[in-house]
């Protein structure tokens, strides 16, 4: 690939397709999410059905009222929610790779390459010996001098898939267990013989953990908006320079060199006549 790594040239492009506020959306993602997630969540709810206590010895009663306070496990919630936030990103990873390595591929693969020439020749019913000196002097496509491909698209469809993921997270997590985690719990559910309290662990602690967790999934979804701003800007003003930049090769295909000078030697000649 000459002076080009193959992978620090991908890394490249992906960085080049991403805005400033993507950047920073996976750094608070990866860095706070994930690090608050498994360093702070998972020891605090790691013996939350032990340690959540019901007046009763009732068999059953206790499993049955702790399946009504939490349907689902807080710590297995938020590990969901962060590996469906981030599975957007991750496909429009997949995809920016896979268009740009196959191109790669095929402009360093010995074999692409002489099937291209063996096809271009039968197509152009062209001499063995034409089809020769065409391989001999056919110069090799760099790395370095290839131009980086844009995905505006993709990742305007990343970005929405990502909002509409965080805010279906955010509804469902209201909906399951609100913004408080409460102290005392009253269970009306069989096979508890009658109304039967049970009392929480830590609830303080669960609630302030999850007072933090609601305010990194406001500031995802709000990085997520503004980073869709500047997706939908920046399609434009690249869209408006494609423009400009295809009027102005336009303008110079008319204007060629080549036809310029044919014009004047074409005065010249007219002049020697006369």
């Amino acid at each position: 690939m000459g002076s080009w790594d193959s992978l620090g040239f991908l890394l490249l492009i992906l960085n080049y397709n991403v805005t400033i506020i993507g950047k920073i959306w996976l750094t608070v993602t990866i860095l706070l999410r994930l690090l608050v997630i498994f360093f702070a969540a998972y020891p605090l709810y790691q013996d939350e059905q032990q340690r959540f206590i019901c007046n009763t010895q009732q068999p059953g009663c206790n499993n049955a009222c702790y399946d009504v306070f939490a349907p689902v496990s807080h710590f297995r919630f938020w590990l969901v929610q962060t590996a469906s936030v981030l599975l957007p990103y991750t496909l429009f990873c997949v995809y920016v790779f896979h268009n740009v390595a196959r191109p790669l591929v095929k402009a360093r693969s010995l074999p692409y390459r002489q099937y291209k020439e063996i096809k271009a020749t039968s197509g152009r019913k062209i001499s063995k010996k034409s089809s020769k000196g065409a391989a001999g002097n056919r110069i090799p496509c760099e790395a370095n001098k290839m131009d980086i491909p844009d995905f505006p698209k993709a990742y305007i469809v990343q970005l929405l898939l990502r909002i509409l993921v965080e805010a279906c997270f955010g509804a469902g997590h209201y909906y399951l267990f609100g913004f408080f985690v409460p102290k005392e719990f009253v269970c009306r559910k069989r096979p508890c013989p009658h109304n039967i309290d049970c009392y929480t662990s830590r609830a303080t602690e669960k609630t302030i953990l999850m007072f933090f967790i609601w305010g990194l999934s406001g500031i995802s979804f709000l990085l997520s908006l503004i980073d869709l701003a500047f997706a939908f800007r920046s399609c434009m003003v690249r869209n408006h320079r494609n423009k400009l930049l295809a009027k102005g090769l336009g303008a110079e295909g008319r204007y060629s060199p080549v036809q310029h000078q044919g014009d004047i030697s074409t005065l010249g000649e007219e002049a020697k006549t006369f």
